[in-house]
């Protein structure tokens, strides 16, 4: 009896050992795929595979059982965000504006083991979720799962408040008119603040203003692109430096005019000098 104990502890001993000996890397023979997994066999027995310069070479413990079985199934059967069906890869992609992603993986073989985080808070922009099946038989595959979660931009370009010149205004309609500035600038002192900090602001139309009537538009563009414009309708009325250059203009204008009127002057004067002793006669 204690011999037969004592062969049954040695056969018990060699299977445990050949089910802990790795296998060293090697080229595989009769390669296969399996739920998108290759396998070859190496030193009589199955292993998974990798592509190598066109040849197949072992990697990972050796699987003493026939790897194209439902229970050696690694795979992923389903998936969802959030509700949302992924279609499934190795490496796959969903976008979301939650703060919250509730994910869902289901195996294609019901009893492999699956680990990933389940509910996943997201930080703004790339957050990786690592999802790892093992088959009944521990045969393992692992999938990448990147959620983005993208910034809901603001819609507001409104605006909070404008001073022109120092003084405050209100737009109405988004207009503000009936407005007489008399000043040697030639630009107004516009300051606006939008009611988001994150819009931008855009004025034209505020640049070498001379007398007359102007328009100026504001131009506010929402975190998202949306703009809005508003509008500053106002009349500049002619100060000492205007009318001073005005007369300058005009005399620059008039001067050649004089210089040639006074050329002819001077020349019908001088040819009815030179001709004088004719009229005396």
């Amino acid at each position: 009896m204690k011999k037969v104990n004592y062969i049954l502890l040695v056969i018990f001993a060699s299977f445990i050992s050949l089910n802990v000996v790795k296998a060293d890397e090697g080229i595989v023979y009769s390669p296969r795929s399996c739920f998108g997994i290759t396998y070859g066999t190496h030193n009589n027995h199955w292993h998974q595979a990798i592509e190598q310069n066109g040849q197949y070479i072992a990697t990972g413990d050796p699987i003493y059982t026939y790897p194209c079985t439902p229970s050696n199934d690694p795979t992923l059967k389903t998936l969802t965000v959030n509700n949302n069906n992924i279609t499934i890869s190795d490496k796959m992609e969903f976008k979301t504006y939650d703060e919250i992603a509730n994910i869902i993986a289901t195996p294609n073989y019901q009893y492999a083991k699956i680990e990933y985080e389940n509910n996943k808070k997201l930080k703004i922009g790339d957050n990786n979720v690592t999802i790892k099946i093992t088959s009944a038989l521990g045969l393992t595959k692992t999938y990448e799962l990147n959620i983005i979660r993208q910034k809901i931009l603001s819609t507001n370009n409104n605006i909070k408040q404008i001073t022109i010149d120092g003084q405050k205004y209100q737009f109405k309609n988004n207009t503000i008119k009936d407005l007489f500035v008399t000043s040697n600038n030639k630009s107004l002192d516009i300051k606006v603040t939008p009611e988001d900090n994150t819009a931008k602001i855009t004025i034209k139309g505020n640049k070498n203003l001379k007398a007359g009537d102007h328009t100026i538009t504001i131009i506010c563009q929402a975190e998202n692109g949306e703009t809005q414009n508003y509008y500053i309708k106002f009349h500049k009325s002619m100060v000492l430096t205007d009318i001073i250059g005005t007369i300058i203009g005009i005399l620059i204008l008039v001067f050649p005019l004089i210089i040639i009127i006074i050329i002819i002057a001077h020349k019908n004067k001088k040819k009815y000098i030179n001709n004088s002793h004719y009229y005396k006669r």
